[in-house]
């Protein structure tokens, strides 16, 4: 008993009676618990008590006052509410984000359709002009920043869209009445000028993406070929913008000054419009040219340049499949100077394939559609007026990308390569216009 008494911890072994039984009592380490207990009620300090290992308890994240977790209804009636609701407020704020960008798209397309109608304007036509007005907003306010996810739905998704309805001003039997002289004339000048303009841009050290949208800009249909091809060779929203304004400003230019000349050619009305269909960028451009020479010049211009929009689908397509080899042989010659990597990279180009263009595709389908007369002429005229709405909202959210630095670092080597090229391909349009009055 004396070695119990010691070892408890008792100072004293000749404690007798009441005076030992206190003395153990509040030396005990349960007792001294129970007053600490007792003491935390009364509002006294209180003294952190050691949790014996076999009790521990896992921790507990801590949560905002008010806040509710999804496991407090896990075993009601209803359980996954609060999930939903979160689910719901994060899908709200997308679609105001997605509001905000396609509002000021909206307000920009609507605002150049009116300016177009403005004389001396519509020579810059509705889709350059919400380009410019988009440039504008961007260099003289912020944009919010709500509006990128707007923004890129415009600028890829309804680009897209207005590209297929575009195909229903396309007659394919126009183009094939206009003969195989316009149809080879065509094709000449979207080889021509795609060939010059792309050797010329990478000579003033343009990048490849953008040397290639600058070229088929000129070549073929302006920004309209420039949203078609930009998908097929992965150009980033940067040089899809500056191409875009630099086949717009040239474009212009160019219109203003075949207006000027025009007496001066010596050509009849439909030589004048055939000319000024198989040379100018953008149909705008080529209508606006087109109208001092009359009806006659602007039906002539129209089949020229029809046939050029014609054949963006399959220079599309040729390009995804040039863009495709390219990729492969850079992973191939990756893969070869890399040891380590050497399986992986050989796998990879065969892992990649050709891009389908399948707006390019709906493009075809509606212009086969207004051919063989199944959509009304009105219907197709209204579809018409949609493509243009929409792809003018596309470029005025291209225009609110712009970054104006890198158009001045990028943009203005791009514009000298497209004026020089736009030169030579008029030159080219004024011999074949010759050629063709020879062959009667």
């Amino acid at each position: 008993m004396k070695t119990f008494i010691q070892r408890s911890g008792t100072p004293d072994l000749h404690e007798t009676g009441k005076e030992k039984t206190d003395s153990i009592e509040s030396r005990s380490p349960i007792n001294e618990r129970l007053s600490t207990v007792s003491r935390d009620k009364t509002g006294s300090p209180v003294i952190k008590e050691e949790t014996r290992p076999e009790e521990t308890h896992p921790v507990v994240p801590a949560r905002k006052t008010g806040t509710l977790a999804a496991s407090d209804f896990a075993a009601g009636p209803g359980a996954g509410t609060s999930g939903s609701g979160e689910a719901g407020i994060a899908s709200g704020k997308a679609a105001a984000r997605l509001a905000t960008g396609l509002g000021m798209t909206l307000a920009l397309a609507l605002a150049a359709k009116a300016l177009a109608l403005i004389p001396g304007l519509n020579v810059v036509g509705q889709l350059v002009l919400a380009l410019l007005l988009g440039i504008a907003w961007r260099a003289a306010a912020p944009v919010p920043a709500s509006a990128p996810a707007g923004l890129a739905f415009a600028s890829k998704k309804l680009l897209r869209a207005g590209i297929i309805l575009l195909g229903m001003r396309l007659s394919l039997l126009d183009v094939v009445h206009a003969g195989p002289a316009v149809f080879a004339a065509a094709a000449g000048n979207i080889l021509f000028a795609t060939v010059v303009v792309y050797a010329i841009a990478r000579r003033m050290n343009v990048g490849p993406r953008l040397a290639m949208l600058s070229a088929c800009g000129t070549g073929i249909c302006g920004a309209a070929a420039i949203a078609g091809i930009s998908p097929q060779i992965k150009a980033d929203d940067d040089e899809t913008a500056v191409g875009v304004t630099v086949i717009a400003l040239l474009g212009t230019l160019f219109t203003v000054a075949y207006t000027l000349v025009y007496p001066l050619l010596g050509f009849s009305s439909a030589e004048y419009g055939f000319f000024s269909g198989a040379t100018l960028h953008e149909i705008a451009h080529v209508i606006a040219a087109a109208a001092p020479g009359g009806s006659a010049a602007v039906d002539s211009a129209l089949v020229a340049k029809l046939t050029r929009v014609a054949l963006l689908a399959p220079v599309a397509l040729a390009l995804g499949v040039w863009t495709a080899r390219r990729e492969r042989r850079d992973a191939g010659e990756g893969a070869a100077g890399s040891a380590a990597s050497g399986a992986a990279g050989s796998a990879a180009p065969r892992k990649a394939g050709v891009p389908v263009p399948w707006f390019i595709v709906g493009f075809l389908a509606a212009a086969a559609l207004n051919t063989v007369g199944i959509v009304p002429q009105p219907a197709a005229a209204a579809a018409v007026q949609g493509a243009y709405l929409l792809i003018a909202m596309a470029m005025a959210g291209l225009g609110l990308n712009v970054n104006l630095a890198v158009f001045r670092r990028h943009g203005l080597r791009a514009s000298a390569a497209v004026l020089l090229g736009s030169v030579l391909l008029s030159l080219l349009g004024i011999a074949e216009v010759y050629v063709l009055r020879l062959l009667g």
